[in-house]
């Protein structure tokens, strides 16, 4: 324990003395993410002990076989910190994180549910925020001829989101009784990075004639808004 610590302390300082450039920081965070890691397998952070503590309170409880409630807190709240660089070399937070609940008579339905509404609310922000950048894009060049890609890329839209954000990461996974069901509330975490990729070549599949003026509208929404 005193070694991680101190390895921590030493990562910190080089980090506060030596970033010169958003990819060197980004290269020390991923060192420092390393070392958090390794401390999470042997304790998990004070927050993430009062948040569970706070939820267990509300009758909230991790699902057998699943790690307890303060690690699952101290897994999520590493992801949402973590680090990496854009193709354009600017330092970003690498995971998009989002939560959501359902209710059913059995766990495991409960949970494919909570699983589900998260995909599908994700899902819906980013169409609505990429339908937007294309239509405000086009709109700006006056030109009438992308009149028809407007409405194919809004009709498109859907299917390229819901096939690009399948591969979500469960971080907190926890259920309470309510009644006779089950109350389920599912974490996910959403790689940029890999999502962006996976983005730009289904839309390029799919609407070809855009070409790469997709590519800064997928990075400018994930960046900006994710």
């Amino acid at each position: 324990m005193k070694k991680i610590i101190s390895f921590l302390t030493v990562v910190a300082i080089a980090t506060m003395t030596f970033a010169q450039s958003a990819t060197e920081l980004a290269k020390q965070q991923q060192e420092q993410n390393a070392a958090y890691m390794k401390l999470l397998n042997m304790k998990p952070s004070k927050s993430a002990k009062k948040q569970a503590k706070e939820f267990k309170q509300q009758g909230w409880q991790a699902p057998a076989g699943e790690a307890d409630l303060d690690l699952q807190f101290t897994k999520s709240q590493l992801m949402g910190e973590e680090l990496m660089t854009d193709e354009e070399g600017n330092v970003t937070k690498r995971y998009y994180l989002h939560t959501a609940m359902a209710i059913s008579g059995a766990y495991n339905t409960g949970f494919a549910a909570a699983r589900s509404n998260a995909l599908t609310e994700v899902a819906s922000m980013m169409k609505t925020q990429l339908v937007a950048a294309w239509k405000a894009k086009n709109d700006n060049s006056q030109d009438g001829a992308n009149v028809t890609s407007n409405e194919k890329f809004n009709q498109r839209m859907g299917g390229i989101v819901d096939e690009s954000i399948t591969n979500a990461i469960s971080t907190v996974k926890m259920y309470r009784r309510v009644g006779n069901n089950f109350e389920v509330q599912v974490g996910l975490a959403f790689d940029k990075k890999e999502l962006s990729a996976r983005l730009k070549r289904n839309l390029k599949k799919e609407l070809e004639e855009e070409g790469d003026e997709l590519n800064d509208i997928v990075d400018e929404m994930l960046n900006s808004k994710f």
